[in-house]
């Protein structure tokens, strides 16, 4: 036997070394997920733009869901209650359309459900009173 087959032999033999352990290493990688996490990088300037909309989204709701309100007559807790039902519908229909990739256009889902719920209440109330005295007041 030659040295240069010598060599290959523990070449080959380490290599099934080195295979084998990295085999055991990604099946212990794929038993525990919470090893190889990637941190996750975020565009300042999208994920503004995008909390943004969702405030467009929501002011816009909170003024159609308020005329809605006045028209109906709605008073007391059932307008509240109205309001709060508008504002989970538009975050359930937004949360519909992103399903799972939430994380592509929001830092968390929190953003999208919670964030911004009480900005549009004051609107909500303004157009709420000002149809529900237009309507059934005058």
């Amino acid at each position: 036997m030659s040295a240069n087959s010598e060599m290959q032999i523990r070449r080959s033999a380490t290599t099934l070394r080195s295979t084998n352990s990295s085999k055991s290493a990604s099946n212990l990688a794929s038993n525990n997920p919470s090893r190889h996490v990637e941190p996750v990088l975020y565009s300042e300037i999208a994920v503004r733009l995008n909390e943004h909309s969702l405030e467009q989204c929501r002011t816009s709701v909170s003024a159609l869901s308020g005329c809605v309100a006045g028209i109906l007559g709605l008073t007391s807790y059932k307008g509240f209650l109205f309001y709060g039902f508008s504002m989970f519908f538009l975050s359930f229909l937004i949360y519909s359309y992103i399903r799972n990739e939430h994380r592509t256009f929001f830092t968390s889902l929190n953003h999208v459900f919670i964030n911004g719920f009480f900005n549009g209440l004051l609107t909500y109330v303004l157009f709420w009173t000002f149809l529900y005295g237009m309507v059934h007041v005058y």
